[in-house]
């Protein structure tokens, strides 16, 4: 009889059921087992799938990362380098530092495997693992506070193998690109994008970043732009990525709050509620 069960819990419960009330109570007995089974088994499938993101995730990282410096010519920045030994450093040990360091001067002499990265991110990793990606990237390219074109081509011909939407890309980039989200501030004639004073007004510039963060059209209705704000929030959540650790929590964290203050200015400028 051990053949026709398929898990712990049909087992048990079938027996009990059998001993209970004969074969009708073996049978709804293997039935309510099996549905215990099959949620301890997703459960068990979703930890051993953060188990293995948590493992792999700060290799791709850098896999990627060492893709976009090589498509500058081969240039990596001591700022770049910086930028990554800072973002490594908020969750690992010094010795587990200066490992992943050392693995990424590693990967930046060898002959990298982007479509495979890729693929695997593609296949495997969520919506809100693949635009941590995206932002990591462009933090990357940005850490001497601007971006050439070779970075760019480079970070989005790595969004489009990863299967991350067109929108969902320039959202990333207008959190970085034209703006103070990269670390660095831009200025739109007399108005400086940054910190926490805006000089009263709002330049179009910084409007039409804040639309494509939320993906959404300045033409959209006021409740267009809400449900565009919540679908937004959703996606840059920092618990969707918690799993991931203390580091890219974080920076998720930097994003949503970006979400936010797309959202309060477009509000303000609409006169919204």
């Amino acid at each position: 009889m051990g053949c026709l069960f398929t898990g712990t819990f049909s087992f048990v419960f079938s027996i009990i059921g059998l001993i209970v009330d004969g074969w009708p109570g073996a049978g709804i007995g293997f039935l309510l087992g099996a549905l215990l089974d099959g949620i301890v088994g997703r459960k068990r499938i979703q930890a051993q799938r953060h188990y293995y993101k948590s493992q792999d995730f700060t290799e791709h990282e850098l896999v990627l990362a060492a893709y976009v410096a090589k498509a500058d010519n081969n240039r990596l920045l001591r700022s770049e380098m910086e930028y990554v030994r800072q973002f490594l450093a908020k969750t690992m040990s010094s010795d587990q530092l200066s490992s992943a360091m050392l693995r990424f001067r590693d990967i930046l002499n060898s002959d990298i495997d982007i479509q495979s990265v890729c693929a695997d991110l593609r296949q495997h990793a969520t919506i809100y693992e693949k635009l941590v990606i995206l932002q990591f990237l462009f933090g990357f390219s940005q850490a001497d506070g601007s971006m050439r074109q070779e970075e760019l081509d480079a970070i989005q011909y790595i969004s489009d193998l990863c299967g991350i939407s067109r929108s969902n890309f320039e959202a990333v980039k207008s959190m970085f690109v034209g703006s103070y989200y990269g670390g660095y501030q831009q200025t739109y004639g007399d108005y400086t994008y940054g910190g926490n004073s805006y000089g009263g007004r709002v330049s179009q510039a910084t409007l039409e970043n804040d639309y494509k963060i939320l993906e959404v059209s300045p033409d959209a209705t006021d409740d267009e732009v809400k449900k565009a704000y919540r679908a937004a929030a959703k996606k840059h959540h920092p618990d969707k990525v918690s799993h991931l650790g203390e580091d890219v929590r974080k920076a998720a964290e930097v994003k949503f709050a970006q979400v936010n203050e797309a959202y309060e200015r477009i509000k303000k400028s609409r006169g919204m509620n």
